[in-house]
């Protein structure tokens, strides 16, 4: 009888090791994927395109504008 315990114990603590492992896994694969998107982010703001402004007169035509300085 207290042998079969202790297998059922131990079956159990199999598998909750190895549950505890898989999850930590994707957990610490999820953290990287989350510093990789923060990357991205951070690019995005920080390296903007620079935006070029046009004006147009009555009739159509496209007039270029100075640059803004920054």
């Amino acid at each position: 009888m207290l042998g079969q315990r202790h297998e059922i114990a131990r079956l159990q603590s199999d598998f909750y090791r190895e549950k505890f492992r898989k999850i930590l896994r994707w957990l610490l694969m999820t953290t990287f994927i989350i510093f990789i998107l923060i990357g991205v982010i951070a690019y995005f703001v920080f390296f903007q395109p620079t935006v070029f402004y046009y004006a147009n007169t009555i009739d159509g035509r496209i007039l270029n504008m100075p640059q803004p300085k920054s």
